[in-house]
């Protein structure tokens, strides 16, 4: 499989950016540390969001003027993720008028998943593809791993799934209880409730203030839940953040103070049924935290793939280490680049 950023190092072509913003700076950071950042001739955004403003020396474009003055002949990354329709009918529209790819860095962390990266880790992703359930599995693993060596979206689309699909896999007892970890603005809540009706008790975790008042809001009309005002973690305590980092709070040096908790210290060893875990690449150390939950009540678990490179094949490798019997799903929903990708654990 070719390695994008080798292919851009070799490449004469026209490089435009698609997109501004936190996605754009880790792509431009890279280029600059591989000496390709001169390639970037132009920056683009969609209809609507170019205006006239500029972005890292660059006056911002729309597609249609950027390929006119670059040519036909470009390459185009984009730089920011999105699952909307509207958007991802834009990117195809894009992606059939030129070179088109969307460059895997991680949400956090430093880690590129690029040639050297895969190489080195290649007897883990081995490991967790061949413990996969089923067919689809395999093709989201392997798909997922070629999209991030390759920057293609064509992967991706070959094993995207629904979210009725992806439900399917989720089955509950009566009298259920649900921990969602990174329940952000009570979306999630909602819908694994209305998913599964046999659902009493809810423990909801949101670390980041405003979010944790918009799901109080969005929820308060359901009964037993408790709302929980912290990062979920490996350890309780306090943690030292920068509040302005929003849901990624985790991954701060410097700011405020912000309670840390773990899943075991949540339930004081009650049973859970279903761990849903999206904590903006805190997952690892979320599920150490939930070591003796899992341990114990063996709960069914949604966990979120995307936010680090190697997400792919530390958190199942890591969960399995608690508890070998799990079946071992892998689903991706309509995204691009590969994010809202997780494992079910069954």
């Amino acid at each position: 499989m070719e390695d994008l950023w080798r292919y851009i190092k070799e490449t004469k072509k026209p490089i435009a950016l698609y997109g501004t913003g936190d996605g754009a700076d880790k792509i431009m950071a890279k280029l600059e540390a591989d000496g390709t950042l001169s390639k970037v001739q132009g920056v683009f955004a969609s209809s609507g969001f170019v205006r006239d403003r500029s972005f890292k020396g660059f006056k911002v474009e729309s597609f249609e003027s950027c390929r006119e003055r670059l040519g036909d002949d470009l390459i185009v990354l984009m730089c920011f993720g999105s699952s909307r329709s509207e958007v991802l009918t834009n990117v195809d529209k894009i992606a059939s008028q030129c070179e088109f790819y969307a460059p895997d860095v991680p949400v956090y962390g430093k880690n590129i998943f690029d040639k050297a990266f895969y190489e080195e880790h290649k007897p883990e992703i081995t490991r967790v593809t061949a413990l996969l359930e089923d067919d689809l599995s395999v093709r989201t693993m392997v798909n997922t791993v070629t999209n991030k060596l390759t920057g293609s979206i064509a992967p991706l689309k070959e094993c995207e799934t629904t979210q009725e699909e992806e439900n399917s896999l989720i089955s509950l007892p009566e009298e259920a209880t649900f921990v969602d970890l990174g329940a952000y603005n009570g979306d999630t809540v909602l819908k694994y409730t209305s998913l599964c009706p046999t659902i009493n008790k809810i423990y909801a975790v949101e670390p980041d203030k405003r979010n944790f008042r918009k799901l109080k809001e969005n929820t308060s009309h359901i009964e037993g839940i408790s709302y929980i005002n912290a990062l979920i973690s490996d350890t309780s305590g306090t943690t030292h953040i920068d509040i302005s980092k929003g849901r990624g709070v985790h991954e701060a040096k410097e700011g405020g103070d912000i309670m840390s908790t773990t899943v075991d210290d949540i339930l004081q060893g009650q049973k859970a049924n279903f761990i849903k875990f999206d904590v903006e690449g805190n997952e690892h150390k979320a599920i150490l935290g939930a070591k003796e939950s899992i341990k114990k009540y063996r709960p069914v678990m949604h966990i979120a793939c995307y936010h680090r490179s190697e997400d792919i094949f530390d958190l199942p490798l890591e969960v399995l280490k608690i508890r070998s019997d799990y079946k071992v799903y892998m689903r991706h929903l309509p995204h691009v680049p590969g994010w809202d990708t997780a494992f079910i654990f069954v």
